[in-house]
């Protein structure tokens, strides 16, 4: 499969969503969703570089510097004169785009759907905010957000989707490792994201989640945010890398010396646990039936029932850090191919990684094989360092 292939067969399924519901577009502005129709880097470009389906400037908004909209007909990528060089030539080159780019003093998205499908179309789109929405109605289109319908076209990875994947996966384990093993007692948690970073950025991958908690902290914080504070004995170190759209999950434990007995294996129960669910996580298995008939009796068979209560257990990802929070009460079922992200935690230790589900079992992605590992789950354990 190559990058036009991979862009085709996300077309076909967006106009099957048009067919099956009527709508004479699709409108995609969500960093996430631009990203996935973008299809990742040219052919035959290597991994490692940056390049590849970016529309980001601003790093915190939903949004980037550019919107697709999808007819049955055609593709139209809209943007600004300040973008339409770098995006044709670095992030979007060889698709079979229509390109509008606009005087970024006097630029539309809405007077250019207006132009495209005229006055009462009726538009799905991923992200409906309000002056966008009361504009698009004075404007006398039809506006309507479909992001859970869009997710789902999503849902199932396609080969090169997932071949990417792979490498992103590995390359963030990878660095996971680097990363933890050059902790020292003393090192500052914003030193460690630092380090994270840097590392990172050099292969175009960006870090979402800067999460480091050290020592008395780790009993308290689940999302323990990195500060200022010394590492002085043991650490939580999450990444969310994130690149070509697609995000991978995981986090790792670090001791500095020997951890103690109690601390291994509270986290080896755990680690075991979350083995358990990544198994049952297969094509077809309802999304509620995970959380009731493996994770509440997960915590339940390691003496803490209720301390599912305390953190999210994560759930579906890839576009997204997660597409879904699964609950008791969450709706769908697993999807052959789809991302998951599980994190199940107790006061002081957790376990994440990311896993494509398979009809097999699951494929884990974010491996790096120098980290030690338990032998009964073949799940990430406490790195000891020193």
């Amino acid at each position: 499969m190559n990058r036009r292939d991979e862009f085709d067969a996300k077309r076909e399924r967006i106009r099957g969503l048009l067919t099956a519901n009527a709508w004479d577009a699709l409108l995609l502005r969500t960093r996430a969703n631009v990203a996935w129709l973008g299809s990742g880097p040219g052919d035959g470009a290597p991994l490692e570089a940056v390049q590849g389906s970016r529309s980001e400037i601003w790093h915190q908004a939903d949004t980037g510097v550019l919107a697709f909209l999808v007819t049955a007909e055609e593709t139209i990528l809209v943007t600004e004169n300040i973008e339409l060089p770098r995006l044709m030539r670095d992030e979007f080159a060889d698709l079979p785009l229509e390109v509008v780019g606009q005087p970024w003093w006097e630029s539309s998205l809405l007077d250019v759907i207006g132009r495209t499908l005229g006055e009462g179309a009726a538009i799905a789109a991923d992200l409906v905010e309000g002056s966008f929405a009361e504009d698009a109605f004075g404007a006398g289109l039809s506006l309507v957000d479909r992001r859970e319908e869009i997710a789902e076209l999503r849902a199932s990875l396609l080969p090169r989707e997932t071949e990417r994947y792979r490498w992103l996966g590995r390359t963030a384990a990878e660095t996971m490792g680097m990363v933890c093993r050059a902790i020292v007692p003393g090192t500052p948690e914003v030193a460690v994201v630092a380090d994270a970073h840097g590392r990172l950025r050099r292969l175009g991958i960006a870090q979402e989640v800067d999460i480091v908690c050290a020592d008395d902290r780790l009993e308290v914080d689940r999302h323990g945010l990195y500060s200022d504070r010394r590492i002085e004995r043991a650490a939580m170190v999450v990444f969310g890398a994130h690149k070509w759209g697609l995000t991978a999950s995981l986090t790792r434990m670090v001791h500095l010396g020997p951890a103690p007995a109690a601390m291994h294996e509270r986290h080896r129960a755990l680690a075991a646990f979350h083995q358990r669910l990544l198994e049952a996580t297969r094509p077809g298995v309802a999304l509620r039936d995970l959380f009731t008939g493996t994770i509440q009796p997960g915590y339940a068979a390691l003496g803490e029932p209720d301390a599912w209560q305390d953190h999210h257990q994560g759930g579906s990802t890839g576009y997204t850090g997660r597409d879904q929070r699964v609950t008791p009460t969450t709706e769908g079922t697993v999807q052959p191919d789809q991302a998951y992200a599980w994190n199940p935690s107790l006061a002081g230790v957790k376990s994440e990684d990311t896993i494509v589900v398979g009809a097999d079992g699951p494929e884990v992605l974010t491996v790096d094989t120098g980290w030690p590992v338990y032998p009964d789950s073949g799940r990430p354990a406490i790195v000891e360092l020193g």
